[in-house]
This record gives structure tokens, C-alpha cells and sequence, in this order.
């Protein structure tokens, strides 16, 4: 019975984000939006970086994934991809060492702490036959850095799209792109209205991409769960810059 409601998640995790991506992939076609350079923060096993590679005369990849496990799946997954160029670290504003907690749901995992008091969080529990206290099970030591710094050591001028799926660390990641934050088009992010992580609060990332003169144009819910992704678009980048 365990291993069935594993493997009914894991399906559960992949039908929602396979019907999730062909609407982005559809969002981005019909704006005619153009992605040479793709940063993939928070990357996972790659799978939007698999979508632009698939659909994009894509040019450059940076990919940052700070578990190790995962780390070595991608290096192996791509090794010979030319074009992508993968970090061992964590993005975040501040340069240094921080501990990340491993979460049994293994998308989950994060710098933020969970919201044991969640009610998603504990039908989630149940499903992992776990209880919210339990659904993170290790916390290691990662290394990180701000995109401000991968932008000069990158020397980036100009970047298409900027995914960031952190999972409550969105508004670190960006912050730490300081006045580099000028030379992204588009941002693609993920939001959490469920509020699993603790002092997790989304109208506060909306604001600061805001103030940064950034304009919402689209929101994407996940089939299935209630995370959704937001795609913002700098104003100070004319649409004839984009394609």
C-alpha cells in the first residue's frame, strides 16, 4: 500500500506538471517571446530546461541545483549537452553557507520551514503516511551565491527568461540579482497560495517585482495542487528588444 501511494504521487507529480508546461510552452509561443539564454534556478531534474532545449534555439543554459543527489543526476543526464553549464550551489542574497531541509516530498524541498499547522500540508502527511512534523526528514549545508554575482562572472548582458522555482525562497533569489535585475525580459515564477512554509508571503514578492518595474502578465494554476506560476515581464524592455 506504501509503495502504491508513492507511486501514485510521483504520477500525480508528473501528469500535473506535463499538462502545466504545454500551457507555459503555449503562453511563450503565442507571445512570441524568444529565449537564447535561460537561467534554471531551483532546476530539479530539469525539467524546464528540457522544454526550452526541446521548443528554443536556445544558446546558453545555467542550471543551480544545490542537492548533491540531483546535482550529479543532471551532470549525468547532460554531459554531453554543450550549452549547459550547471551549478552545485544555491541562489539566494547572501553569499555563504546555509542549511536547506530535504523533504520527504522531495519537490518540496527548501531553505523555508514548514508550516506544520498547514492544512495542506497534513492531507499531504497522510498521503506519505507521515505527519507534517515528519515530512522533513533531513536538513544539510549548501553552498550559496546571488545571481548578481553568476551575471558578472557569466558576463551576462541581457537575460530571456529567469525560471525560479525555490519553493518559498523566491523573494532571496531575487534580491540577489541587486541592480542586475535590469537586464532580465522575463521572470517565470512559482508561487505557493497555500502557504506550506512558514512566514511564506507571495503579495510581497508581487510588490518587490513591481517596484522593480516588472508588469504580471499571466498566471498559470497547476491542475492538481494549488501552486501556480506567474510570468512578469520588465516594462523597460520594449517588445521589438524580445524577439
Amino acid at each position: 500500500m506504501k509503495f502504491l501511494r508513492k507511486l501514485a504521487i510521483i504520477l500525480f507529480d508528473l501528469i500535473d506538471l506535463y499538462i502545466h508546461q504545454k500551457r507555459i510552452l503555449a503562453y511563450l509561443k503565442r507571445k512570441k517571446i524568444k529565449v537564447e539564454i535561460f537561467f534554471d534556478v531551483g532546476s530539479h531534474k530539469g525539467t524546464y530546461s528540457d522544454l526550452i532545449l526541446r521548443n528554443f534555439n536556445v544558446k546558453k543554459i545555467i542550471m543551480f541545483e544545490p542537492q548533491t543527489n540531483i546535482f550529479n543526476f543532471l551532470k549525468k543526464k547532460y554531459k554531453n549537452n554543450k550549452i549547459i553549464k550547471k551549478y552545485n550551489l544555491a541562489i539566494s542574497n547572501k553569499k555563504g553557507f546555509k542549511e536547506f531541509n530535504i523533504n520527504k516530498h522531495d519537490l518540496t524541498s527548501s531553505f523555508a520551514k514548514y508550516d506544520n499547522q498547514n492544512r495542506y500540508l497534513k492531507l499531504k502527511a497522510k498521503l506519505f503516511e507521515s505527519t507534517p512534523n515528519k515530512m522533513n526528514y533531513k536538513k544539510i549545508k549548501v553552498k550559496t551565491i546571488k545571481l548578481y554575482e553568476i551575471f558578472k562572472k557569466e558576463k551576462i548582458k541581457k537575460l530571456d527568461l529567469l525560471k525560479i522555482d525555490t519553493e518559498g525562497h523566491e523573494l532571496e533569489v531575487l534580491q540577489g540579482l541587486a541592480v542586475e535585475i535590469k537586464k532580465v525580459k522575463n521572470i517565470l515564477i512559482e508561487f505557493h497560495p497555500n502557504k506550506i512554509y512558514l512566514n511564506y508571503k507571495p503579495r510581497i514578492i508581487h510588490e518587490y517585482l513591481i517596484k522593480q518595474n516588472f508588469e504580471l502578465m499571466t498566471i498559470y494554476k497547476f491542475p492538481f495542487t494549488t501552486w501556480e506560476d506567474r510570468f512578469y515581464q520588465n516594462k523597460n524592455i520594449s517588445i521589438t528588444n524580445m524577439l
